[in-house]
C-alpha cells in the first residue's frame, strides 16, 4: 500500500528542523565556548604578564645578588690574603716577643743612692736591682706617655695611676725604697719625708713632656718636675702618707710640687729657716715639698746627700724655694 505523500513531507521537515536545530545549537555552543575560551585566554595572558614581570624582578635581584657575590668573593679573597699575611707576621712577632721576654729575664738595672741622715750625721748606701721586664712593663705603656698639663682631667688620672703604681708587683722596688728609708729614719716621720726628698733630688733633671711611672724615672735616672714629684709621692704613699700633687705656676712657670700631711715640721729651723710653708686643702695642712733639685754638674749644683745641701731652700719639707706660687690644680693621693 503506498505511503501518503503528506507524511513524507512532514518527516523531511522534521529532519531538516532537527538538523537546523543542531546547527543552531552548535553555533550557540561554539559561541559560548569561544566566549569562555577567550576569557580563559585573557586570564592566562594576565597571569603570564604578571609572571613575566615577576621574572624580570627576580632576574634583576638575581643579577644584583650575583654582582654582590662577585664583589664579596673578591673582598673575601683579598681579606683572606691579608689575614694570612698578618697571621704570619703575628707569629713572627710572637716568636720575637717570646725571645725578647726570655732574654730580658737575664737583664736587670742596678741603682745605688747615698743617704745622709742629718740627725745622726751618718751616711748610708742603698742599692736596688730592677728587673728589665718590670721596667719594660711600664715603658711600653705608651698610652700613659701623653703630654702633661696643669689643668687637665686626664693628667690628674695619670698622676693618680702612676703614683699608686707602687702597689703593682712590678713596682716592688718602690716599696723596698720606702721600707729602707723608713728604717734609716727609725720611724721619725719628718726625717723620713726629708730622706725621700733627698733620695729624689739625686734624680737628674731632664725636661720631659709626659708623666712617667716611678720605676721608669728610677731606672732612667732622669725626669722633670712632675716625674720626680710622682716618684716622691709614690714612695711616701707606699708608707701610708697622705700626699697631694700640686700643679702650680711657680714664678709664672708651670710646675709640679708636693704637699704632705704630717705634724708641723721643725727640723728646717736648725738650718737657718725662719718659717715653714704649707698649703691648706680640705681643712688639712699639707707641708710643701720641692721634689726637683737640678742637673748634676750644672751651675750651683750641690750633692743633695751632704750636710751643705740642707742649707739650700728646697732640701726640707716646708721649704718654699719660689717667690710666688699660684695653685692651678690639686691631685689628692690618700694614704
Amino acid at each position: 500500500m503506498p505511503t501518503p505523500v503528506y507524511k513524507e513531507k512532514g518527516t523531511r521537515k522534521l529532519v531538516i528542523g532537527i538538523i537546523i536545530g543542531l546547527l543552531v545549537g552548535a553555533v550557540i555552543g561554539l559561541g559560548i565556548g569561544y566566549t569562555l575560551l577567550s576569557s580563559e585566554v585573557e586570564e592566562l595572558e594576565k597571569r603570564c604578564n604578571i609572571l613575566q614581570d615577576k621574572l624580570k624582578m627576580i632576574s634583576s635581584k638575581y643579577n644584583a645578588l650575583q654582582n654582590n657575590y662577585n664583589s664579596l668573593q673578591k673582598k673575601y679573597t683579598s681579606l683572606r690574603e691579608n689575614y694570612t699575611r698578618l697571621l704570619n707576621t703575628f707569629k713572627q712577632l710572637q716568636e720575637l716577643s717570646e725571645l725578647f721576654e726570655k732574654q730580658t729575664r737575664e737583664v736587670f738595672y742596678y741603682k745605688i743612692f747615698t743617704i745622709y741622715n742629718y740627725k745622726t750625721d751618718e751616711y748610708w748606701y742603698v742599692w736596688y736591682k730592677i728587673k728589665a721586664e718590670d721596667y719594660y712593663h711600664y715603658r711600653f705603656d705608651v698610652k700613659t706617655h701623653t703630654p702633661a698639663q696643669l689643668n687637665n682631667r686626664f693628667t690628674e688620672e695619670l698622676i693618680v695611676k702612676t703614683v699608686t703604681s707602687w702597689r703593682d708587683k712590678e713596682s716592688s722596688v718602690i716599696r723596698e725604697i720606702a721600707s729602707d728609708l723608713w728604717d734609716i729614719s727609725e720611724g721619725d716621720k719628718e726625717l723620713f719625708v726629708n730622706l725621700v726628698i733627698q733620695f729624689v733630688h739625686q734624680i737628674c733633671y731632664n725636661e720631659t713632656t709626659y708623666t712617667k711611672y716611678p720605676v721608669e724615672t728610677l731606672v732612667e735616672g732622669s725626669g722633670d718636675c712632675d716625674n720626680v714629684a710622682v716618684l716622691a709621692a709614690s714612695i711616701l704613699n707606699a708608707k701610708g702618707f697622705d700626699v697631694i700633687v700640686m700643679l702650680v705656676e711657680a714664678d709664672g712657670v708651670g710646675h709640679a710640687m708636693l704637699g704632705v700631711n704630717i705634724r708641723q715640721p721643725d727640723d728646717l729651723y736648725k738650718y737657718g729657716r725662719d718659717v715653714a710653708w704649707y698649703y691648706e686643702y680640705n681643712n688639712v695642712k699639707y707641708w710643701l715639698i720641692e721634689a726637683t733639685w737640678g742637673e748634676p754638674g750644672g751651675k750651683d749644683w750641690i750633692d743633695p746627700a751632704t750636710p751643705d745641701a740642707y742649707m739650700y731652700l728646697g732640701a726640707f719639707v716646708g721649704d718654699k724655694p719660689w717667690k710666688e706660687i699660684k695653685v692651678v690644680n690639686i691631685v689628692e693621693i690618700k694614704g
